[in-house]
């Protein structure tokens, strides 16, 4: 058996909301920046939801963003099209 060796982590990369790097990604939660985008009525009813869905009692008008997401490159992580849009990345 190979004994198990130490590693050390020498980068990263992420994309949050609001955030397009680690560093804006750190910034934000050191800062209590909120990531969560929300939405009026209005907004919601442009995008062409129901006026009964958008005025449940339990229909959050709320969604976390991330810019960008056209760029997804769906067929290099072995995703299909339609599979991509449903995940919606």
């Amino acid at each position: 058996m190979t004994p198990l060796r130490p590693i050390a982590i020498i980068g990263l990369a992420c994309r949050f909301p609001g955030a397009k790097n680690a560093a804006v990604f750190w910034e934000n939660l050191k800062n209590g920046v909120e990531s969560i985008s929300y939405f009026t009525e209005e907004e919601l009813f442009e995008e062409g939801l129901a006026a009964e869905l958008v005025r449940a009692p339990g229909y959050v008008r709320a969604r976390s963003l991330l810019e960008q997401v056209d760029c997804f490159d769906a067929s290099f992580f072995g995703v299909s099209p339609k599979d991509a849009a449903a995940m919606d990345p």
